[in-house]
């Protein structure tokens, strides 16, 4: 059963890939190898290149990691001051109604006009970029937690008020359990809010970052450049979207297994 399993994750990985391969082969060929076109789409075999030489003179892996600080403090940042103001927000409903309009606004104006002001305010360093990033995911995170916290079981408060249970017991007894896929769906999607909004920074004002690089290589027209920053950025997503799919099956397992 076991070789049988992994024949069938062989045959879906290869099945997987094979657009993508077809993709690149027709890239490849069609470009031609000199003149205009190699100069504005450049090609996979000139992209691995310039991925090669800017991984090894560690342009692009320090690039990378300022990205990545950027965003993991932007994300844990935005998330955590969510998140606590939307549980803060069950506790009064009068306060709930007040501050309404006033998250719906801000949730509503774009990142990258925002992004000005943050400058000014925080200057052009790795915080203003951080400021971004959280800016980025703390409506999220906010309304999520306050929707899960809402939406707990009426029925199930109602009991625990019958044995004299006091808010804050109900709060970690039923509210938090029951927001906790509320939560980690906002998680999911900051993840991209996140790596937006340290972007936009470094697309603002920046000395350094993925962001920084691919506007820098562009402006060059150093296509090849920019793809491989682009590769790298994707590979930033894809850690970070793998780090959170794992604290999920994490999280549920544990409320599963209290349950």
């Amino acid at each position: 059963m076991g070789k049988l399993s992994k024949m069938k994750q062989f045959k879906t990985y290869c099945l997987t890939s094979l657009p993508l391969i077809v993709f690149l082969l027709i890239w490849e060929f069609l470009v031609s190898p000199i003149g205009k076109n190699t100069f504005l789409f450049s090609k996979p075999s000139l992209i691995l290149k310039s991925l090669k030489e800017n991984t090894i003179n560690l342009i692009l892996p320090y690039d990378f990691l300022i990205t990545g600080l950027e965003t993991l403090l932007g994300f844990l940042l935005g998330n955590l001051i969510g998140i606590l103001l939307g549980f803060g927000l069950w506790y009064s409903t009068k306060l709930a109604e007040i501050s309404r309009p006033y998250i719906i606004a801000i949730g509503s104006v774009p990142v990258f006009a925002l992004a000005p002001i943050t400058i000014i305010w925080f200057g052009t360093g790795i915080f203003a970029k951080v400021m971004l990033a959280t800016i980025s995911t703390f409506t999220i995170a906010l309304i999520q937690a306050y929707t899960g916290a809402k939406n707990a079981d009426k029925n199930q408060i109602k009991l625990l008020k019958t044995f004299g249970a006091n808010k804050n017991q109900i709060f970690f007894k039923i509210i938090i359990p029951s927001s906790l896929t509320w939560v980690l769906s906002s998680l999911k999607l900051n993840v991209s809010f996140a790596l937006l909004g340290a972007f936009i920074g470094e697309f603002i004002s920046a000395e350094n970052g993925l962001g920084f690089r691919m506007i820098k290589a562009s402006s060059l027209y150093n296509t090849s450049l920019l793809f491989s920053a682009l590769l790298y950025f994707l590979i930033l997503s894809f850690i970070f979207n793998y780090a959170i799919n794992i604290l999920e099956k994490t999280v549920l397992f544990w409320k599963e297994k209290s349950n």
